[in-house]
């Protein structure tokens, strides 16, 4: 009878230790990913399915290793080079975010006496929040923002370099030759994206944005 006791405690034992072991290795999987100065409040990993439990060497790994880490987070649990099951991790801490210190109107470059941190629980914050300022300064504002609104990334984006009804210099290029004449674009573009363009011949084309009212169109 005692050796029995002795076998229950010890697997009792090593239940726990297994148990402990994978919540570290989850909270070691997630603190790297959370904003800085972010603190952690608390963390529930829920029952493990009993294939986890069983499994002596858990190998958890975000489901979604693109996606947020904070509130609710899937995670995956390898044993060996199978899955043994999913955790419904819960996340939850303290950390900076980003909110608007006055009202910004839309088209407005971002400075950083626009802006200022508060501190408080970051799961409820909305979906794609600013956690640093240097996410966003430097960047134009895509519609108004009110006084002390939670800044998210879909608010700002990249800074027009043409702009609709603005002059521009137009350059074609093709094998062995490159031709430069004026023109108006017909859309608003930032670095990289592609706009409309009417020559001073009437036609219109579209073309790629390479600078200050500068735009390249390749044959």
């Amino acid at each position: 009878m005692t050796w029995r006791l002795g076998a229950l405690v010890g697997l009792l034992c090593s239940t726990l230790a297994q148990a402990d072991s994978l919540e570290d290795k989850v909270r070691g999987l997630i603190t790297p990913r959370l904003p800085a100065r972010a603190e952690w409040v608390a963390m529930d990993i829920g029952q493990p399915a009993s294939r986890i439990e069983e499994c002596a060497q858990p190998q958890p790994y975000l489901v979604h290793p693109e996606g947020n880490v904070l509130g609710r987070v899937a995670v995956g649990v390898r044993c060996g080079s199978d899955v043994a099951g999913y955790l419904q991790v819960s996340v939850r801490v303290v950390g900076d975010y980003i909110v608007s210190r006055q009202r910004i109107a839309a088209g407005e470059v971002i400075k950083a006496p626009m802006l200022e941190a508060r501190r408080g629980s970051l799961e409820r914050l909305p979906k794609g929040s600013v956690f640093d300022m240097g996410q966003i300064i430097g960047r134009q504002a895509s519609r108004n923002l009110g006084r002390g609104m939670v800044l998210t990334r879909s608010h700002f984006r990249e800074p027009w370099l043409v702009q609709r009804n603005q002059r521009v210099t137009l350059q074609a290029q093709g094998a062995g030759f490159t031709i430069s004449r004026d023109g108006k674009a017909l859309d608003n573009g930032s670095l990289g994206s592609t706009v409309r363009v009417v020559g001073n011949d009437g036609k219109m084309l579209s073309a790629q944005v390479v600078g200050q009212n500068e735009l390249l169109l390749r044959y």
